[in-house]
């Protein structure tokens, strides 16, 4: 391994963009928004710079329609800067697969690192001045005050738990279609982070992916003896857990929260989920349903629509959509959710991304995932969509599996 890691040039990125992205930063900021004229003579260099045009053709006609209903020009221009940052990262992570060489490798190593800092986590835990420096502490949920969550450098735990999801997939299936040599360690080191990121969203998506999976091609999975194994095993230990709970605590965080999410009192899940919605719905009203308000225009038109709705007071900052498909209505409207719904598609079909369990899995998990939470400019949630459309992992082609299953 330590040859690997001296020889491969890509991995400070790879960390860079897993780890440290908005450390010293404000929030908003990140290192790859920084490094966009980097990526831009990178992607010139390796002959991908001509893809650009895409970008322009799609977003200069939504310009012009947005500035002639009126636009604040400076907030305007400073988002769509934002947002083409965006696109170059998107191509150049397309370009990063193509050549990094040793994508596994690579996991390998982040998988390593955050385990060992989630250690450091734990211990820090138990350091009242110093448990901040790795976990977010605020209101989750009716009766869930102050509550803990692991978030390390990033400024959230939902976009830690977000980073984690293209490893989580990747090492589930292993264990799942291969002998995985320790794959006990490697499951708990996986799985661990994601419960005490607390995360609900990120895994209730990630069991319903598999349950999709499992159910599109169910032969593939149980011609191997371990995947019935572990799936027996999995299913006693959740019912083992669920009833310990129960009976001895009861009042426990989880089931807490599980009761304000059907009582429609967790805060966190319905405003990601239902009140993104019926805001963005407000907010595009404010100009157009059809073509949406523009970029930068939210915290100009939302605060009495906030104040109203949540019948208190709102500071500009925390004035924002956190769900991916009710932002990008407020921002582009019904056109706008249109073509991000035709390119989620077309990219399906035109990568075959249904010939490959990975990037299967992730295509269903970001396109539920997509309607709970995230946001436009959420780099994390490209890196998962780019993954689907690639060609990686080629151990997991639904004819590989099939053949290597066979007697």
């Amino acid at each position: 391994m330590a040859n690997l890691i001296r020889l491969n040039k890509y991995l400070p990125f790879a960390i860079l963009y897993f780890f440290l992205n908005s450390v010293f930063l404000p929030l908003g900021l990140l290192y790859t928004t920084l490094l966009t004229p980097f990526f831009l003579i990178w992607l010139y260099r390796q002959n991908k710079i001509e893809y650009g045009w895409v970008f322009f053709l799609i977003t200069i006609p939504f310009a012009y329609i947005h500035f002639k209903q009126g636009i604040d020009l400076r907030y305007y221009i400073k988002s769509y800067i934002l947002l083409f940052s965006v696109f170059v990262f998107i191509l150049t992570m397309i370009r990063f697969l193509q050549v990094v060489g040793s994508l596994r490798t690579i996991f390998r190593i982040l998988l390593t690192i955050n385990f060992f800092l989630v250690g450091i986590a734990c211990v820090l835990f138990f350091i009242p001045g110093a448990r901040g420096l790795m976990w977010s502490v605020y209101d989750v949920s009716t009766g869930l005050t102050k509550f803990p969550r692991l978030s390390l450098f990033t400024y959230e735990p939902s976009y830690y738990s977000t980073l984690l999801i293209p490893l989580a997939f990747y090492y589930y299936l292993k264990i799942i279609f291969f002998k995985y040599p320790n794959a006990g360690y490697v499951f708990f080191m996986v799985t661990f982070p994601l419960v005490i990121s607390f995360s609900l969203g990120a895994i209730l998506g990630i069991c319903i992916s598999f349950s999709i999976l499992l159910l599109s091609k169910i032969r593939s999975f149980f011609m191997k003896k371990n995947v019935a194994a572990y799936s027996l095993a999995s299913g006693l230990l959740i019912a083992i857990s669920i009833i310990f709970l129960y009976y001895f605590y009861p009042g426990n965080p989880l089931f807490l929260r599980i009761k304000n999410i059907f009582a429609g009192t967790d805060t966190s899940f319905k405003g990601r989920a239902f009140d993104s919605f019926r805001l963005a719905l407000s907010v595009a009203r404010e100009k157009s349903i059809y073509f949406g308000v523009g970029l930068g225009q939210l915290k100009l038109l939302g605060g009495e629509i906030w104040n109203k709705f949540y019948d208190t007071v709102f500071n500009t900052n925390e004035i924002t959509i956190p769900n991916a498909v009710a932002e990008t209505f407020a921002f582009y409207g019904i056109a706008g959710l249109l073509i991000r719904f035709s390119l989620e598609w077309y990219f399906f079909f035109r990568t075959k991304t249904y010939t490959n369990y990975y990037r299967l899995g992730l295509f269903i998990y970001m396109f539920i995932y997509q309607f709970t939470g995230s946001f436009l400019f959420n780099i994390a949630e490209y890196v998962i969509w780019v993954l689907a459309f690639s060609q990686v992992f080629e151990e997991f082609d639904k004819k590989n599996i099939l053949k290597n299953s066979l007697p």
